[in-house]
């Protein structure tokens, strides 16, 4: 039993998660250059960016672009817009949902906020490091 155990171990299946609008991306040829997904044209082989890295914006697109999506790859470390993510310093009973990054994505911008967090005085929106979010199970 052993040996049959070990044998499904040891293989790796990689699955790819597909870019959707949401989606946080880094460029293939260039991991410095990131975005988040707002459309898609040409058949879903452009996508539309938005939330820019700064070396991006910085390269002279303004605040969006568009890349070929074979150019991309979703950033793992970062949830797509709309993600809900609770702050870890307070539990998960304060917790909104992404709705844009800042600071070339260590900053999430939440809304939709739960009372608890709301009652902190945020308003209706706050922004948060990412270090600082879970998802929100």
């Amino acid at each position: 039993p052993c040996k049959r155990i070990r044998g499904l171990i040891t293989t790796r299946v990689c699955v790819h998660m597909p870019i959707l609008v949401g989606s946080a991306v880094r460029f293939k040829d260039n991991g410095a250059l990131r975005g988040v997904v707002f459309e898609f044209q040409d058949d879903g082989a452009v996508a539309g960016l938005n939330c820019l890295s700064k070396k991006l914006a910085d390269s002279g697109c303004g605040e969006t672009t568009h890349e070929p999506v074979e150019n991309l790859e979703e950033v793992e470390d970062v949830w797509r817009i709309g993600s809900k993510v609770f702050l870890q310093s307070d539990g998960p009973e304060f917790y909104g949902e992404i709705f844009e990054y800042q600071d070339d994505m260590a900053v999430a911008g939440l809304k939709n906020l739960s009372e608890k967090l709301t009652n902190l005085g945020c308003g209706e929106q706050t922004h948060e490091p990412v270090e600082n979010l879970k998802l929100l199970s």
